[in-house]
């Protein structure tokens, strides 16, 4: 029996208390199921916090850190981490993706390695509707179905053989084409409108495709949050299916780098770099107008007072401080209802959160 040979790739922008909570389910849920953690730390973060983040990872002998002191794009991280994986096959992994059930990274590896797969993904759009009605064209595909459905693939919870992401061009970033551009991968499709664009690892899910027939793909539910999880609790769907093992919660990256500030407006991951801002810690009321958008910042909320309950008071006291403080910004100036985060809470320890 030939020996396993796998690995995980994890963009990280440096929230350590999301990091402290991630790392718990790698080792109580799913780290066994691999054989190395490639991490790439990415941000200009204060270093206290770094070295916390740095003693976290050299606590576990699977994981190997990359640090880079500045926050790049998410796909030139795979690119640029894929130099260092010395494993065959690949999971890529983004940090607000929580996998809570034993055995499903296991299974999603097997079909890969028992030959019968060449990649395992779930299906995306994020792209011009251009690029999706020539997809369908070439390759035929459904978009029809519940949930996400597209030509793409999400960048998370996607496996693969490490020989086939390098048989691609390596541009794993979101990427524009304009009129009369050439994509090669739909079969030198000439764009005719002035503008396509898509989001991170599109231009990799049209490469692959081209290489890959569309038999040797085997699809997972992403199980993406949702504002509507209230709702889809009730009803036993989505995430509260019964069948989920992961969840991929989105849009965390808004936070240390984004509306998690400091009193100076800052973001806390930029608050020693970047000037303080002459209007104080004010985020924009544009963002939360509607109840859908208020739902959508409970949801985040939720989950950043999960990361900070689940924190140790010990450990860089201050910035914890700081980070509490950020989160009570939002509920206030947003007007969020505490008692909807709170029962975001208790619906995602239902399924193990």
């Amino acid at each position: 029996m030939a020996m396993r040979s796998r690995a995980a790739i994890l963009p990280y922008p440096a929230d350590p208390f999301l990091l402290n909570y991630w790392l718990k389910f790698f080792d109580n849920v799913w780290g066994e199921e691999i054989d190395k953690l490639y991490i790439y730390i990415n941000s200009p973060i204060e270093k206290e916090v770094n070295d916390y983040i740095i003693e976290l990872c050299e606590a576990r002998p699977k994981i190997d850190w990359i640090l880079n002191h500045s926050q790049i794009d998410h796909g030139e991280i795979i690119n640029q981490t894929l130099n260092f994986v010395k494993e065959d096959l690949v999971v890529l992994l983004e940090d607000d993706s929580f996998i809570f059930k034993t055995d499903i990274v296991n299974k999603a590896f097997t079909l890969i390695e028992s030959g019968e797969y060449d990649i395992v993904g779930s299906k995306r759009a994020s792209c011009s509707m251009e690029i999706l009605k020539r997809a369908k064209e070439v390759w035929g595909i459904d978009y029809e179905g519940y949930g996400d459905q597209g030509c793409n693939f999400w960048p998370n919870c996607f496996f693969i053989r490490k020989e086939l992401l390098l048989a691609t061009d390596r541009n794993f970033c979101g990427k524009t084409w304009l009129k009369g551009d050439i994509i090669e991968a739909l079969d030198n499709y000439i764009i005719q409108e002035d503008i396509c664009t898509s989001d991170t690892f599109v231009n990799t899910s049209l490469q692959l495709r081209r290489l890959v027939p569309s038999g040797r793909i085997a699809y997972l539910n992403q199980y993406h949050g949702h504002p509507d999880d209230p709702q889809h609790f009730i009803d036993h769907t989505s995430l509260f299916d019964g069948k989920a093992a992961w969840t991929h919660v989105g849009s965390l990256s808004s936070g240390i780098s984004g509306v998690l500030m400091d009193n100076q407006g800052r973001s806390l991951a930029r608050r020693q770099i970047d000037p303080p801002k002459s209007e104080g810690a004010v985020l924009n009321p544009e963002w939360c107008k509607t109840e859908m958008e208020k739902g959508e910042w409970e949801r985040r909320v939720c989950f950043w007072s999960l990361f900070f309950d689940a924190s140790n008071p010990s450990k860089i006291a201050e910035f914890r401080r700081l980070y509490h403080q950020a989160i009570e910004r939002i509920i206030i100036q947003y007007r969020l209802s505490r008692k909807s985060i709170d029962h975001r809470k208790y619906i995602y320890r239902t399924v193990g959160l």
